[in-house]
């Protein structure tokens, strides 16, 4: 059941979504929250809904929550809050609610008072507090299809953040009035003398076309209160791979062995582990192995054997996972030389986020190269080392001869660094670099074509964006 997003909605509004005829009048909801931030990050919260229409809906949900009860009515109102704040990245403790109006005519009324743990995260990279609202309920919006239902939205929204004393705000994401053919989302944004008002309005008219919610959501986007004022420790997870691959070729086939540790952080690894071993290990492994078989057979690479193995599943060692191909129509020619390209971004050059990382990445990849007898490299890159504040790119060659190369690389972005800064790094940093050989006492191609496809890609978290 999909969800406008508040308690009252979960109980009855599956017929709206599904496009049914409502009432004569809007669906009209008022939200009153609260926040009373500390220095540890912390805030006491108190999240207010009112839900004023439309009557028949109204009614419906009054009177499911007397059929239910009002004790587990309060308790399903409590647990799907704390829900939707846990996928929104915030940790409400010792929450409690209460229901008002359900016994009257009166509209509808929930309050839920808590302790969230994390509201404000502290980035050491530039000494600052954030503080990120879901003002425009986009989490709420992106669950729904407003041009199937037979009604007007509107949600109304206020957010009251007092700053702990001291604090000076620097930032503050900028107000905005949107509107298309009657439909409109407004944001106003004040701060003064450390308390900061949010006030939105998302009215969706009867009959919004596509068209208009493309203007409308074009605008949309988190408020973001950025403030200083004493430092703080900072609690984010670093994500860390280490993927090692030898790359052997033959004269008509390449044999390329990969193995991919996932060991950071650890509760998403003992996740990942716990999720292969209920769906079954087997069902696991095929499933990857099928992936990364269309993978190549989209590349035009013919796969003639493979296989994917699981390793560490029941132990507290990282994750692996273990591939074996043997494969033909890797290796491309140019001007004589066979060239294989090489990414020492190791594709964490295009990531795409808004603001500022989340959290740190840290990457090593370790990549053999063995060329059949008779053949040698003539071009080597270049060994890279950029590092500036929002991390480090290096890749170091070892030609351990003229027909081997060990390919050392590392990237690593650091917590908190703002996009802006993430993409100066990489624009230091070349999409590809090229290794190429060629067959010693003359020319000729020797079996498989088209080894720069062969960057392979983690299947699990391949591409945290």
């Amino acid at each position: 059941m999909k969800k406008l997003g508040v308690f009252l909605v979960f109980l009855v509004l599956s017929g709206i979504l599904a496009g049914e005829v409502l009432a004569d009048n809007d669906y009209k909801e008022v939200q009153e929250n609260s926040y009373q931030v500390h220095w540890d990050g912390s805030a006491e919260v108190t999240f207010r809904t009112i839900l004023y229409g439309p009557e028949d809906m109204l009614n419906k949900t009054k009177e499911t929550i007397i059929q239910m009860g009002l004790e587990n009515a309060t308790k399903l109102f409590v647990n799907q809050k704390v829900q939707s704040l846990k996928n929104l990245g915030l940790n409400l403790e010792n929450a409690t609610g209460k229901i008002i109006g359900y016994n009257t005519t009166d509209p509808l009324e929930t309050v839920i008072t808590g302790r969230i743990t994390n509201l404000a995260k502290y980035y050491s990279y530039d000494g600052v507090w954030e503080i990120t609202l879901d003002a425009l309920r986009i989490s709420d919006l992106a669950n729904i299809n407003p041009t199937v239902i037979n009604s007007s939205i509107y949600l109304e929204n206020y957010f009251t953040v007092t700053l702990p004393s001291g604090a000076k705000v620097t930032n503050i994401t900028k107000g905005f009035d949107v509107e298309s053919n009657g439909s409109y989302i407004k944001l106003e944004t004040k701060e003064d003398g450390g308390k900061v008002t949010v006030h939105s309005i998302i009215y969706l008219k009867n009959g919004v076309s596509r068209d208009d919610l493309k203007t409308l959501y074009a605008k949309l986007q988190p408020v973001i209160i950025t403030y200083t004022g004493q430092s703080g420790n900072e609690v984010y997870s670093t994500w860390k791979m280490t993927t090692e691959t030898n790359i052997t070729i033959r004269s008509n086939e390449t044999i390329v062995d990969t193995l991919e540790k996932y060991e950071e952080p650890e509760s998403y690894v003992n996740s990942l582990k716990m999720q292969f071993l209920i769906g079954g290990v087997q069902t696991a492994e095929q499933s990857i192995y099928q992936n990364r078989l269309e993978q190549f057979q989209t590349n035009g690479i013919k796969v003639i054997n493979g296989n994917v193995k699981l390793l560490n599943l029941n132990s507290t060692e990282p994750l692996m996972v273990k591939y074996h191909w043997i494969l033909q129509g890797l290796i491309g020619t140019a001007n004589g030389n066979y060239i294989y390209t090489y990414d020492p971004r190791l594709e964490l050059g295009n990531l795409t986020f808004p603001y500022r990382l989340t959290v740190a990445i840290n990457e090593t990849k370790t990549t053999r190269i063995i060329l059949p007898e008779g053949y040698k490299f003539t071009s080597i890159p270049q060994n890279i080392s950029v590092e500036t504040k929002a991390g480090s790119v290096k890749m170091t060659i070892n030609k351990v001869s003229d027909r081997e190369v060990v390919i050392s690389s590392n990237v690593y972005l650091t917590y908190g660094a703002p996009s802006k800064d993430y993409r100066d790094l990489m624009a230091q940093i070349p999409e590809n670099v090229e290794f190429k050989y060629e067959k010693t006492g003359g020319s000729g191609i020797c079996g498989p074509a088209g080894l720069l496809l062969i960057g392979l890609v983690p299947l699990i978290i391949r591409r945290r964006k």
